[in-house]
């Protein structure tokens, strides 16, 4: 009887030291898990995103644009002062911010697999407006519903959204051939070389390109057949995106806050002048 109490008191020990431990691992991966997504603002953050002028670009090998210069300033007002920006093709960028290789997305749209992984700063970005671009000698016009674009081919840029709409509908079931584009570069050319009847894009970067190649008088508008006006097909928000592996919600807050700071106090839209955006994407009240 002796030598049973005994190894009963050894046993409930031992299991009182081995709860102990489990305890103190749980807690220590807590504490890790917590640490790794409150990144330390002394050293900044890595943002991501494609080379797309005017809205972000390399000048000279630094970071500009009008959605860069946003987004400095919003993650300045955070008590963040250094951000290492990259330019990367569209769907590396995603793949990178998904991973926790960076930090932050910016200029995506809105996705239910992407909130998956990532926090959204539910403060638009950049609102984009985007159009259907045709060779200038082409007299096509398209109706509200796509109706008569059977038989026509269109690029489209990889890895971008275009919404729930009409327009993403002709594109799986209306139009003869969709074309994957890696640029706006890209999908002129395809144009030019008669390879596609139309492209779709953003207006305000398209019209940059046009302008600084000199093909403004090349490349036009299509027109919608009903009102012979420019056939905006597609009016897009985007956002800054936070990878959920490094930074915590309480972040993302901050940066929300600080957004919506400067389309108060008239930054924001100062930012949009400097570049000559064409949408006042904010009016105050």
């Amino acid at each position: 009887m002796a030598a049973r109490s005994w190894l009963s008191k050894v046993m409930h020990k031992h299991m009182l030291i081995s709860s102990a431990i489990f305890a103190c691992g749980v807690m220590l991966g807590l504490l890790t898990a917590t640490h790794s997504m409150a990144f330390d603002k002394e050293d900044g953050l890595k943002a991501v995103t494609l080379e797309y002028p005017p809205y972000e670009f390399a000048d000279q090998g630094e970071p500009s644009g009008l959605a860069v210069e946003i987004v400095k300033e919003a993650i300045k007002r955070t008590g963040v002062n250094t951000i290492h920006f990259e330019f990367h093709p569209w769907n590396w960028a995603v793949s990178m911010t998904k991973s926790g290789k960076a930090d932050m997305l910016f200029n995506a749209g809105r996705d239910r697999e992407r909130e998956q992984w990532g926090h959204y700063v539910d403060s638009v970005l950049v609102l984009q407006q985007y159009y259907l671009f045709k060779s200038k000698d082409d007299t096509t016009t398209i109706n509200a519903n796509y109706s008569n674009v059977h038989g026509k081919s269109i690029a489209v840029r990889l890895g971008y959204l275009y919404g729930n709409g009409a327009f993403k509908r002709a594109l799986s079931r209306q139009f003869k051939k969709v074309v994957y584009s890696y640029s706006t570069e890209q999908s002129v050319n395809l144009l030019l070389k008669r390879r596609v009847d139309f492209f779709v894009g953003d207006y305000t970067p398209v019209i940059h390109y046009l302008r600084e190649k000199d093909l403004l008088s090349d490349i036009d508008i299509v027109k919608q057949s009903e009102s012979s006006s420019n056939f905006n097909v597609l009016t897009w928000p985007t956002y800054i995106i936070f990878s959920k592996k490094n930074v915590s919600r309480g972040y993302v807050d901050e940066v929300h806050n600080a957004l919506e700071e400067m389309k108060l106090d008239g930054t924001y839209n100062s930012i949009l002048e400097t570049f000559g955006y064409p949408y006042q994407t904010y009016k105050p009240d």
